[in-house]
């Protein structure tokens, strides 16, 4: 059982003590609802082990568009330095907030005076969202592991470089898996 069901079984349980012990006019319940918090508390999802990006709501401080580089294709999210929460196991990002071009980028730069430090980002760094079609999900912690033999630090770092067939490769094994599942649910129904 997940952490959330857990969190909501016990908010429930707590709920339903308090009512019979208002009910009954008990201290026994009263007592086993008192310890039903810790419960709750162990239980809690945290919330910061992911993190999502939309270039639509944080336009500026992210940009996620497409450069042509002759023969490959690049994907480029762009970011201030410092927006990027490194101690998330995982970013996120959407397939439709792809631009074709890079303006947005310029305006995420703009005034901040730093270098621009990218670190690529491989195909085993990717991996699609397994309940959200269009979302993609980076590896950070492989990402920052790969940052120890470079001369700059995950601080340091405000592009992130993926090519295109890694992005395609990851979109087609989503959509495989979509279409695979779709078919066991009307083979089972």
């Amino acid at each position: 059982m997940s952490k959330l069901k857990w969190f909501w079984t016990f908010i429930i349980l707590f709920v339903a003590l308090l009512g019979l012990a208002a009910f009954f006019q008990s201290d026994m319940l009263i007592y086993a609802a008192s310890a039903i918090p810790i419960l709750i508390v162990l239980a809690l999802p945290d919330i910061k082990k992911y993190q999502y990006i939309r270039s639509a709501k944080n336009a500026r401080n992210v940009a996620i568009y497409k450069q042509d580089s002759g023969e490959d294709t690049l994907i480029i999210i762009a970011f201030q330095p410092g927006f990027l929460r490194w101690k998330s196991s995982k970013l996120f990002f959407h397939l439709n907030d792809i631009r074709e071009d890079s303006s947005t980028a310029n305006s995420v730069f703009q005034g901040s005076g730093e270098t621009v430090a990218s670190i690529p980002v491989l195909s085993f760094d990717l991996a699609a969202h397994k309940r959200k079609t269009g979302w993609i999900s980076i590896d950070l912690a492989q990402l920052e592991q790969r940052t120890t033999n470079l001369s700059y630090t995950t601080d340091e770092i405000n592009r992130l470089v993926i090519s295109m067939k890694d992005l395609e490769e990851t979109a087609l094994t989503m959509m495989s898996a979509t279409t695979s599942s779709s078919k066991n649910k009307s083979i089972s129904a």
